[in-house]
């Protein structure tokens, strides 16, 4: 079975290190939960420019500083004994060098790195043949979910809410290793409840 990992938020606890980074850089006093991705400049009060300005001069630091998020490594290393890893990233190619030293750093397996440059992963989902997408923000979620791709939602404060059908949400590595290898059968009818295909799907790949 082919998975996908997004890396921010998913493999790399980079929300809050922005967080952080943008508060000092900006002088405001913001948190992880007052934080919304697609609407981070309404959040922090600033222009487009403000937001360009910041990245042109943290950036880099963004994409390498980050630790890993708890248990990533470990159990991402034992779902790759049992399936393919994309990792399927919103980041630009520009920070290709970081991204890839990073992984390495932090022994990240993975099998091929998309670095997109856009939040719309749909595309790169459904040409490479993907069963299940790990990702964290839930607008990427409910386009991949629309298109018939199943996702694990990693939980976090800014993507609380009602899931529909084919989303669902895990609250660590543990669980998502548990879903996609431990008790595959099980595990993906209880986390998809409503839907077959997925369980079907995942059953065949194994």
């Amino acid at each position: 079975m082919r998975v996908g990992v997004d890396i921010d938020g998913v493999l790399a606890d980079s929300i809050s290190l922005w967080v952080h980074e943008m508060n000092r850089f900006f002088n405001k006093n913001k948190r992880i939960e007052d934080v919304h991705l697609f609407d981070i400049i309404q959040t922090f009060g600033i222009t487009v420019d403000d937001l360009k300005k910041f990245i042109e001069q943290r950036g880099r630091f963004l994409m390498s500083a980050p630790c890993p998020v708890r248990g990533a490594a470990y159990y991402l290393s034992r779902i790759k004994e049992h399936h393919d890893i994309f990792i399927i990233t919103a980041r630009k190619e520009t920070y290709k060098q970081e991204t890839q030293d990073w992984l390495q750093r932090h022994n990240i397996p993975y099998d091929r790195l998309l670095l997109l440059g856009t939040y719309a992963k749909k595309e790169a989902c459904l040409e490479n043949g993907l069963s299940v997408m790990v990702e964290d923000t839930l607008e990427v979620a409910r386009e991949l979910s629309a298109a018939g791709i199943p996702v694990i939602l990693m939980d976090a404060p800014y993507n609380r809410g009602n899931l529909p059908e084919l989303i669902c949400r895990k609250h660590s590595w543990f669980e998502i290793y548990q879903t996609l290898v431990e008790e595959p059968l099980q595990a993906t009818v209880s986390c998809f409840s409503g839907n077959s295909g997925f369980g079907k799907t995942v059953i065949e790949s194994l």
